[in-house]
């Protein structure tokens, strides 16, 4: 999974952007924060950390 998949699949659960810092992007759903999620572009992310990321903020 690239990592604009991952972010097209955290706005899809309902997530709005909130703010970014430096390459790392912040969601926020029902009042609650997401971990910093990181962005670089057309490059794949790591299976643990897609994983971890999915799992913390229950993506479907």
């Amino acid at each position: 999974m690239k990592y604009t998949e991952l972010h097209r699949l955290i706005k899809r659960n309902g997530w709005k952007f909130l703010y970014a810092e430096g390459s790392h992007y912040f969601y926020e759903k029902d009042g609650k924060i997401s971990p910093p999620i990181p962005y670089h572009g057309a490059k794949e992310i790591g299976e643990g950390l897609r994983k971890k990321i999915i799992r913390e903020m229950d993506l479907k």
